[in-house]
């Protein structure tokens, strides 16, 4: 059987979004992942292109015209605002390379990707339409009858963003276009696409997933996997490199341990400086087996709060996969 290219997966990967769309998240995360397979994942990149980024979305993504477009800032504020597209991209922009995971990954699934996203700061938005004081939840609803929400200290942070712009370019219209919401270190579902709407309300509001027994906080776990090399590989020589990436929302990573014995003794692995705050960190590890033989490699993270990465293995649903990723190789010296 032909080997698939990465972005003829990607093909596949959009028609099965739009095929999966009305299905809850963990059933369209989960046969996703089975598109994917066992493959390794050698072409990670600290930048995710714009094309490679994973997709989803809960029905299929909405077309919009742009001159008809526009961004609402309601409810309990002062200043009420409706801003264009021209409007919106003529305010002066920020820029933060986020790191955004969905809560229906797997462990080591490929639904986490990183990007540079370029906007305005909420906070900015919302200071200028004077919100409340008496406020609890900031709700995004988007074009395609999507909504979710989050407290207003954290809309308040000043590091959420209104982006329109995705690794230098317009948002591709697969990514929220016009705008979308982004929301360092919660779940995909709380950065919501093709926004459309922002309302600040004094209750608390629960968005499309988390009224179905999904998270409301969706605050991302910490997670670990191993890219190079890949599951059932057999390495010929005395030297080889083990690699990877480590993630835990704006907690950040502070250590990685990799094991080689399934899981007995532990090595600490080298970090790469991560992009920013909010984004992975990519691991490395030189590794000289003693002998020829069969290995079990097994990788875990500590975050940036000193907390270890937990190896009881739970399913995506409710609040985010948890567990080690493992594999095996075979040595031949």
């Amino acid at each position: 059987m032909p080997r698939l290219s990465r972005r003829h997966l990607l093909i596949t990967l959009g028609t099965a979004a739009l095929t999966l769309a009305t299905r809850p998240l963990h059933a369209f995360a989960g046969v996703l992942n089975k598109i994917l397979g066992q493959a390794a994942v050698t072409s990670t990149q600290p930048i995710t292109p714009n094309e490679e980024f994973y997709l989803t979305s809960y029905r299929s993504p909405p077309t919009i015209r742009v001159y008809d477009w526009s961004l609402s800032i309601k409810g309990l504020v002062e200043r009420p605002m409706t801003l264009t597209y021209e409007q919106l991209i003529a305010i002066p922009t920020v820029s933060q390379i986020v790191t955004l995971e969905c809560v229906g990954n797997t462990i080591a699934g490929e639904f986490i990707s990183t990007a540079e996203w370029s906007g305005i700061s909420l906070r900015t938005l919302l200071e200028e339409a004077g919100a409340s004081a008496t406020a609890y939840d900031v709700i995004f609803r988007a074009a395609d009858g999507f909504s979710d929400g989050i407290r207003v200290d954290r809309a308040m942070a000043g590091d959420v963003m209104i982006v329109h712009r995705m690794n230098g370019v317009p948002l591709p219209q697969g990514h929220g276009f016009p705008a979308r919401v982004i929301v360092p270190g919660c779940y995909g579902m709380k950065s919501v696409q093709w926004l459309t709407e922002i309302e600040v309300v004094d209750q608390d509001y629960k968005g499309y997933y988390p009224q179905k027994g999904w998270t409301d906080e969706a605050i991302v776990k910490t997670t670990s996997r191993i890219d190079v090399p890949g599951h059932g590989t057999t390495l010929r020589g005395r030297r080889h490199q083990i690699k990877g990436l480590a993630f835990a929302g704006t907690r950040g990573i502070s250590l990685v341990d990799i094991s080689t014995d399934g899981g007995d003794r532990w090595t600490s692995a080298t970090l790469d400086p991560p992009l920013s705050p909010a984004a992975w960190s990519f691991w490395r590890h030189d590794w000289a087996p003693p002998s020829s033989g069969r290995y079990q490699l097994v990788v875990r993270a500590t975050d940036g709060t000193g907390r270890l990465q937990t190896s009881i293995e739970q399913d995506p649903a409710p609040d985010g996969a948890t567990g080690l990723h493992e594999m095996t190789v075979t040595v031949e010296i």
